[in-house]
């Protein structure tokens, strides 16, 4: 049940990180503006959208926690306490 448990949590933590790279690249937006001419370089801007950056980052630190968890379910306890 444990081991069971374990693993749900590290797939979901798989789940989560690509949830985060699609949010991130959904906040990430860039615009060329073309040159003018005369030799001069093209214009690129970035725009970042806050909450999609904002879900990406809560999605990372959700992962995290589901792997440091996962991660403890499957390692056996210490051989001693305090």
């Amino acid at each position: 049940m444990i081991r069971g448990l374990a693993i749900a949590e590290t797939v979901s933590a798989v789940i989560v990180v690509a949830l985060a790279v699609l949010c991130w690249n959904a906040g990430v937006t860039e615009t060329v503006v073309a040159a003018a001419g005369n030799g001069e370089p093209e214009y690129v801007s970035t725009r970042y959208a806050g909450p999609w950056i904002a879900l990406s980052a809560v999605s990372v630190l959700v992962a995290g926690l589901l792997l440091i968890d996962g991660l403890r379910r499957l390692l056996p306890p210490p051989l001693y306490t305090r």
